[in-house]
Protein backbone atom coordinates (compact mmCIF):
# COMPACT_ATOMS: atom_id res chain seq x y z
CA UNK A 1 0.00 0.00 0.00
CA UNK A 2 1.20 3.49 -0.79
CA UNK A 3 1.53 5.96 2.03
CA UNK A 4 0.20 9.51 1.87
CA UNK A 5 3.32 10.79 0.11
CA UNK A 6 3.19 7.95 -2.40
CA UNK A 7 -0.47 8.66 -3.21
CA UNK A 8 0.26 12.37 -3.68
CA UNK A 9 3.15 11.57 -6.00
CA UNK A 10 0.98 9.12 -7.93
CA UNK A 11 -1.79 11.73 -8.31
CA UNK A 12 0.67 14.42 -9.43
CA UNK A 13 2.17 12.06 -12.01
CA UNK A 14 -1.34 11.39 -13.34
CA UNK A 15 -1.96 15.13 -13.65
CA UNK A 16 1.37 15.65 -15.39
CA UNK A 17 0.80 12.82 -17.86
CA UNK A 18 -2.85 13.53 -18.64
CA UNK A 19 -2.75 17.30 -17.99
CA UNK A 20 -6.47 17.73 -17.57
CA UNK A 21 -6.53 20.11 -14.59
CA UNK A 22 -5.18 23.07 -16.61
CA UNK A 23 -7.62 22.27 -19.42
CA UNK A 24 -10.53 22.17 -16.95
CA UNK A 25 -9.39 25.50 -15.46
CA UNK A 26 -9.38 27.05 -18.95
CA UNK A 27 -12.91 25.77 -19.64
CA UNK A 28 -14.16 27.04 -16.27
CA UNK A 29 -12.38 30.36 -16.79
CA UNK A 30 -14.56 31.06 -19.83
CA UNK A 31 -17.70 30.38 -17.81
CA UNK A 32 -16.46 32.25 -14.73
CA UNK A 33 -15.70 35.41 -16.73
CA UNK A 34 -19.40 35.94 -17.44
CA UNK A 35 -20.80 35.30 -13.94
CA UNK A 36 -21.53 38.12 -11.51
CA UNK A 37 -23.68 38.05 -8.37
CA UNK A 38 -24.45 34.36 -8.85
CA UNK A 39 -24.89 31.65 -6.23
CA UNK A 40 -22.30 28.94 -6.89
CA UNK A 41 -21.98 25.59 -5.12
CA UNK A 42 -18.79 23.62 -5.51
CA UNK A 43 -19.22 19.93 -4.74
CA UNK A 44 -16.01 18.26 -3.55
CA UNK A 45 -13.87 21.28 -2.68
CA UNK A 46 -11.32 18.89 -1.22
CA UNK A 47 -8.65 18.86 1.43
CA UNK A 48 -7.06 22.03 2.73
CA UNK A 49 -3.74 20.58 3.90
CA UNK A 50 -2.00 22.10 0.85
CA UNK A 51 -3.89 25.41 1.15
CA UNK A 52 -7.50 26.45 1.52
CA UNK A 53 -8.18 26.48 -2.22
CA UNK A 54 -5.68 23.84 -3.36
CA UNK A 55 -8.44 21.71 -4.90
CA UNK A 56 -11.06 24.43 -5.33
CA UNK A 57 -11.84 26.54 -8.38
CA UNK A 58 -13.09 29.50 -6.31
CA UNK A 59 -10.19 31.73 -7.43
CA UNK A 60 -11.52 31.71 -11.00
CA UNK A 61 -14.77 33.45 -10.04
CA UNK A 62 -15.44 37.12 -9.39
CA UNK A 63 -15.81 38.16 -5.75
CA UNK A 64 -19.38 39.38 -6.39
CA UNK A 65 -20.50 35.76 -6.55
CA UNK A 66 -21.55 33.82 -3.48
CA UNK A 67 -19.20 30.84 -3.76
CA UNK A 68 -19.90 27.98 -1.36
CA UNK A 69 -17.29 25.26 -0.99
CA UNK A 70 -18.50 21.85 0.14
CA UNK A 71 -17.26 18.34 0.66
CA UNK A 72 -18.66 15.08 1.99
CA UNK A 73 -15.76 14.79 4.43
CA UNK A 74 -16.19 17.11 7.45
CA UNK A 75 -12.42 16.96 8.10
CA UNK A 76 -11.89 19.05 4.96
CA UNK A 77 -13.39 22.08 6.68
CA UNK A 78 -16.09 22.99 4.15
CA UNK A 79 -19.87 22.88 4.31
CA UNK A 80 -20.71 19.18 4.56
CA UNK A 81 -22.76 18.18 1.51
CA UNK A 82 -23.43 14.68 0.22
CA UNK A 83 -24.34 15.12 -3.45
CA UNK A 84 -26.57 12.02 -3.32
CA UNK A 85 -28.77 13.30 -0.50
CA UNK A 86 -28.50 17.10 -0.56
CA UNK A 87 -31.86 18.79 -0.09
CA UNK A 88 -31.33 22.00 -2.08
CA UNK A 89 -34.26 22.92 -4.29
CA UNK A 90 -33.80 25.55 -7.01
CA UNK A 91 -31.17 27.47 -5.04
CA UNK A 92 -28.04 27.65 -7.22
CA UNK A 93 -27.14 29.43 -10.44
CA UNK A 94 -24.12 27.19 -10.96
CA UNK A 95 -23.01 23.90 -9.46
CA UNK A 96 -19.45 22.69 -10.02
CA UNK A 97 -18.96 18.95 -9.71
CA UNK A 98 -15.37 18.43 -10.81
CA UNK A 99 -13.76 15.01 -10.47
CA UNK A 100 -16.35 13.86 -7.96
CA UNK A 101 -18.81 11.52 -9.70
CA UNK A 102 -16.22 8.79 -10.23
CA UNK A 103 -16.21 8.48 -6.42
CA UNK A 104 -20.00 8.29 -6.01
CA UNK A 105 -21.58 4.82 -6.14
CA UNK A 106 -25.00 6.31 -7.06
CA UNK A 107 -23.87 8.86 -9.63
CA UNK A 108 -27.31 8.90 -11.28
CA UNK A 109 -28.91 9.89 -7.99
CA UNK A 110 -26.26 12.59 -7.59
CA UNK A 111 -27.09 14.03 -11.01
CA UNK A 112 -30.82 14.08 -10.14
CA UNK A 113 -29.99 16.03 -6.94
CA UNK A 114 -27.80 18.46 -8.87
CA UNK A 115 -30.60 19.06 -11.39
CA UNK A 116 -33.11 19.71 -8.60
CA UNK A 117 -30.72 22.06 -6.75
CA UNK A 118 -30.31 24.39 -9.75
CA UNK A 119 -32.50 27.41 -10.31
CA UNK A 120 -34.42 27.42 -13.61
CA UNK A 121 -31.84 28.28 -16.27
CA UNK A 122 -29.03 27.35 -13.87
CA UNK A 123 -26.04 25.37 -15.06
CA UNK A 124 -24.05 22.44 -13.78
CA UNK A 125 -20.48 21.73 -14.77
CA UNK A 126 -19.73 18.04 -14.54
CA UNK A 127 -16.14 16.90 -15.04
CA UNK A 128 -15.23 13.24 -14.98
CA UNK A 129 -12.20 11.23 -15.98
CA UNK A 130 -12.22 8.69 -18.75
CA UNK A 131 -8.54 7.76 -18.89
CA UNK A 132 -6.96 8.39 -15.50
CA UNK A 133 -5.27 6.15 -12.93
CA UNK A 134 -7.16 4.85 -9.94
CA UNK A 135 -7.08 7.36 -7.12
CA UNK A 136 -8.55 7.70 -3.64
CA UNK A 137 -9.06 3.95 -3.55
CA UNK A 138 -11.19 2.14 -2.71
CA UNK A 139 -13.65 5.00 -3.39
CA UNK A 140 -12.93 5.14 -7.14
CA UNK A 141 -15.80 3.46 -8.99
CA UNK A 142 -16.36 4.84 -12.49
CA UNK A 143 -14.92 6.19 -15.73
CA UNK A 144 -17.27 8.06 -18.06
CA UNK A 145 -17.40 8.13 -21.85
CA UNK A 146 -18.65 11.20 -23.70
CA UNK A 147 -21.77 9.21 -24.64
CA UNK A 148 -22.30 8.13 -21.03
CA UNK A 149 -22.10 11.73 -19.84
CA UNK A 150 -24.66 12.85 -22.45
CA UNK A 151 -26.99 10.07 -21.36
CA UNK A 152 -26.44 10.81 -17.66
CA UNK A 153 -27.46 14.45 -18.26
CA UNK A 154 -30.43 13.76 -20.55
CA UNK A 155 -32.94 15.47 -18.19
CA UNK A 156 -31.25 18.83 -18.68
CA UNK A 157 -32.56 21.24 -21.32
CA UNK A 158 -29.18 21.51 -23.03
CA UNK A 159 -25.83 19.82 -22.64
CA UNK A 160 -22.50 20.94 -24.09
CA UNK A 161 -20.02 18.05 -23.83
CA UNK A 162 -16.30 18.57 -24.39
CA UNK A 163 -13.39 16.22 -23.99
CA UNK A 164 -9.65 16.51 -23.72
CA UNK A 165 -7.45 14.04 -25.52
CA UNK A 166 -7.91 11.87 -28.59
CA UNK A 167 -11.53 11.38 -29.67
CA UNK A 168 -11.49 7.61 -29.11
CA UNK A 169 -9.42 7.80 -25.91
CA UNK A 170 -10.32 11.04 -24.12
CA UNK A 171 -8.60 11.74 -20.82
CA UNK A 172 -11.35 13.90 -19.37
CA UNK A 173 -14.94 14.76 -20.17
CA UNK A 174 -16.47 18.09 -19.23
CA UNK A 175 -20.16 18.91 -19.63
CA UNK A 176 -22.02 22.14 -19.10
CA UNK A 177 -25.67 21.26 -18.57
CA UNK A 178 -28.47 23.84 -18.33
CA UNK A 179 -31.69 23.26 -16.43
CA UNK A 180 -34.79 24.36 -18.32
CA UNK A 181 -35.74 27.97 -17.60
Amino acid sequence: MLGTMGRRLERRMGHLIFGSRKWVEAQLGELASELRSARILEIGSGRQDMGQDAYSFRRLFDGSNEFVQSDVDPAHGHLVVDVTSMEFDGEWDLILCVSVLEHVPDFKGAVRRIHRALRPGGRAVIVAPMCFPYHDEPQDFWRFTVHGVRDMLRDFASVDVRSRGPRRLPFTTLAIARRAG
